[in-house]
């Protein structure tokens, strides 16, 4: 599949791979993106129409089948509203993802790059993490809020091309390889655009991701939220007092939310019998209530998660900070705390550095079920 992002001028083909079956359940399909495989199973087939709902992000394909081997039509993508829409073309064959012929860049790129992200006079730096095998690569970029998850692409010499699509997320990045730095642009979507440049430096390091997000000393920690079935929970229940709980900030509209919700739900699975507590709250981007309360009902049931998901309100620029005043600011869905026995705040991690960012990503979680563990074993409260 190809997406064009930029259909009022040139083409921009953002493409990827999936694979498309009919079994006794109806149609899925698969989307790849590098080590990532997205299962689909929302799809309607009607005369010549085709009808692609995602999994877990309000996104749908609409399309017309041309023949055995074609169809097109258009993504939306209803979270960025109902004029957000890209045209896109499907074609069967064992193609690769790119059309481009792949050849070995002039320069071996694997490794860690310090990278910047440019946004008129500031910046926003990053780790640019590829891996190549000839010419394939595979790579993400780790943020100071988050990863850009799973990349997949091609080098063409001396230049490099990836993509990746989760039904949220329509990233295209492309550069010019020169030596030990690169020049690139970034696009998502048809409407973002941005440049950035990368320079070899392995000791390259973000700010350390438990001190991004700050406490106000003043407000004491403490939130009252409703669950999917209008039941309140706050944290002072008995439920939670004198154990170990982790408070997940997040929203079912976030793909790094869905990382860490996955892994939290490792984490509490495998400790909850030894007293551990989990709960999210969740910023969701529907004013209506009933249709926000239906995508964290549905988030839940698809993951499988088995702690307490609640509905903390519209997630707007100032929602954590009048909903969760102790809060300073938050600066990234997800964020995540880790409150002690005695509901002491005891760590903060802001972002998440997601299965995309390969070694980066195993560290993390031992390091957040490192912390876990201590909080568990240390005396009862009081």
């Amino acid at each position: 599949m190809v997406l064009d992002l930029d259909s009022t001028a040139a083409r921009l083909d953002l493409p990827f791979l999936f694979d498309l079956a009919k079994g006794n359940s109806g149609w899925r399909i698969t989307i790849h993106n590098q080590d990532e495989a997205i299962a689909v199973d929302s799809i309607a087939i009607k005369g010549d129409s085709i009808r692609v709902r995602m999994p877990f992000f309000d996104s749908e394909f609409l399309g017309t089948i041309q023949d055995s081997g074609h169809f097109s039509g258009s993504w939306y993508n209803h979270y960025k509203g109902s004029d957000y829409a890209i045209p896109f073309t499907a074609s069967l064959g064992d193609s690769p993802r790119f059309s481009q012929a792949a050849a070995p860049a002039s320069t071996n790129i694997s490794g860690d790059w310090e990278v910047h992200f440019l946004d008129r006079s500031e910046s926003e730096p990053a780790i640019g993490i590829f891996q190549i095998d000839n010419s394939r690569v595979k790579g993400s970029f780790a943020t100071e809020t988050g990863d850009l998850r799973f990349l997949d692409g091609i080098t063409v010499r001396d230049s490099l091309f990836l993509s990746t699509f989760n039904g949220s997320q329509a990233f295209l990045f492309r550069a010019a390889i020169r030596n030990d730095s690169m020049l690139g642009e970034f696009r998502s979507g048809h409407r973002w655009k941005q440049r950035w440049y990368g320079v070899r430096n392995p000791s390259f390091a973000l700010a350390n991701d438990e001190t991004l997000t700050r406490l106000d000393p003043a407000k004491p920690v403490a939130f009252t939220f409703p669950d999917t079935e209008g039941k309140l929970h706050a944290l002072t229940d008995a439920k939670y007092r004198g154990k170990p709980v982790v408070v997940e900030i997040m929203g079912t509209w976030c793909p790094n939310c869905m990382d860490q919700s996955r892994m939290l739900g490792e984490l509490y699975n495998k400790y909850h019998k030894d007293g551990l507590e989990a709960v999210a709250l969740s910023f969701e981007r529907y004013p209506d209530t009933a249709q926000a309360l239906a995508a964290i009902r549905h988030f839940k049931q698809r993951l499988g998660i088995s702690y307490d998901l609640l509905y903390a309100g519209l997630a707007k620029s100032d929602s954590v900070e009048h909903k969760l005043p102790f809060i300073s600011k938050l600066k990234s869905y997800p964020t995540t705390l880790l409150i002690d026995k005695d509901g002491t705040v005891r760590h903060i991690y802001t972002g998440i550095y997601g299965p995309g960012t390969g070694e980066r990503y195993v560290r993390f979680k031992e390091r957040l079920e490192n912390a876990i563990v201590e909080l568990l074993r240390e005396p009862a409260a009081g």
